[in-house]
């Protein structure tokens, strides 16, 4: 698929060290999740962690310190690839990672901003990492699944897809609703409302307020963590 999103950022360290932070299990998971394993070489196995979700994969290219590939086959990213090139600029390093391929997944483009989402949390916990040495852990905090994919619109947050059992299941939603409270709060983005996802435990029942049609509808659904996501 050509769907792609793309990264593209300053640091100020060198690309050996900005390297480190990728090829290094121990290093990287300190910024990107509660445990990370990576052999940084062709063939090298990479496996990851975060609260309620695993994930596999394998390394196709380690260019010692200039890119990165490894492509994952199992888990909320299967078959997709992700390269990650180190360039010297100045007294830095710009890094550009490249999130692409799902070649089996049936809604990528629904995918697509909630993947940036989640590289643009990972990449700020990053730099707190290279810049200051403190693991700012922020990104690897449980997160329950809403139970759907979805888009950010001018008018707000638009469901994509709905998972059975979840919370957008048991509230009623379906494809084209547009919300406007989780919770009882206000929701204008995709990146609020995982807020909202962090500050729950999973069974908690949430409210939901969205339009469809033209009418206000109200539901409600139960937090099942990431099985119904």
């Amino acid at each position: 698929m050509t769907a792609k999103m793309q990264k593209t950022f300053t640091v100020a360290v060198s690309p050996e060290r900005a390297w480190q932070a990728f090829a290094d299990s121990h290093e990287r998971s300190q910024w990107e999740a509660a445990e990370y394993e990576i052999e940084a070489r062709p063939g090298g196995r990479v496996h990851w962690t975060l609260p309620g979700i695993e994930s596999s994969g394998r390394v196709e290219e380690a260019d010692r310190p200039h890119r990165l590939r490894h492509i994952e086959f199992d888990g909320p990213h299967t078959g997709s690839e992700i390269t990650v090139t180190f360039e010297a600029v100045g007294e830095g390093t710009r890094i550009v990672i490249t999130h692409a391929g799902f070649g089996s997944a049936e809604h990528w483009d629904e995918w697509l901003e909630g993947t940036e989402l989640g590289w643009s949390q990972a990449i700020a916990d990053l730099i707190v990492y290279l810049h200051t040495g403190v693991p700012a852990r922020r990104f690897v905090a449980e997160t329950q699944s809403p139970g759907m994919t979805m888009t950010d619109t001018d008018a707000g947050v638009e469901v994509c897809t709905v998972a059975s059992g979840g919370l957008a299941d048991g509230a009623g939603l379906q494809a084209g609703d547009l919300l406007l409270r989780v919770g009882g709060v206000p929701v204008f983005s995709i990146a609020e409302l995982w807020v909202l996802m962090r500050e729950h435990r999973a069974g908690t029942e949430l409210t939901v307020e969205y339009v469809r049609a033209r009418e206000r509808c109200y539901g409600s659904g139960a937090l099942t963590g990431w099985l119904a996501s």
